[in-house]
């Protein structure tokens, strides 16, 4: 029998890595991965029943992660177990970046908020913009959805997984930055 694991995010994203540290830890038989992207859609799953256990990202250095506190005032869940993980986030590219143009970088709003700071000093003229995850605009960056001169901040692996070029491999902001991951099933 497979075990469905709904995770906040897209292939390649801390969700996805926190899956698999709960996966080898409760010894979940005969896992598969549902990227659901959003915790709304986790806990929206797990109510319907399509899948066994949802992960998704509680809290972060910043505070509570601002999209996963609107969705669990609409859902039930019990929590199962829960991780704090260092992120491994870096700036990756298509190709090579016009520091003279204006620079648009696109993240999950937490990731962006984090890094902010460095990013407006490093850059002359950045664009800060949301997307739904880390990993999802790493997979729109190689697949031309953005405008030349765009970057996206996602983990590290995304770079190999999305043939992505680096142009920092670890944000100087990523000292310190500490996510919190729930594993849960359906209450």
């Amino acid at each position: 029998m497979i075990t469905k694991i709904g995770v906040q995010g897209d292939k390649g994203s801390t969700n996805e890595r926190a899956s698999f540290i709960f996966i080898e830890k409760h010894r979940i038989k005969n896992p598969e991965i549902i990227y659901l992207i959003s915790t709304e859609n986790v806990l929206k799953a797990l109510k319907n029943g399509d899948i066994d256990y949802g992960t998704f990202a509680y809290r972060s250095t910043k505070g509570l992660i601002k999209e996963t506190k609107e969705a669990i005032k609409r859902y039930e869940y019990k929590k199962i177990d829960e991780i704090k993980l260092d992120l491994d986030h870096a700036l990756l590219s298509r190709k090579k970046i016009n520091l003279n143009k204006t620079v648009n970088i696109y993240s999950y709003p937490q990731a962006l908020g984090e890094h902010e700071s460095f990013l407006r000093k490093h850059f002359k003229d950045v664009n800060l913009i949301s997307e739904l995850d880390t990993a999802l605009s790493a997979l729109k960056l190689r697949d031309n959805k953005y405008p030349e001169n765009s970057m996206v901040i996602a983990p590290i692996s995304c770079a190999k997984l999305y043939n992505l070029d680096v142009y920092m491999e670890d944000l100087p902001t990523n000292q310190g930055y500490i996510t919190t991951l729930y594993l849960v099933k359906a209450d």
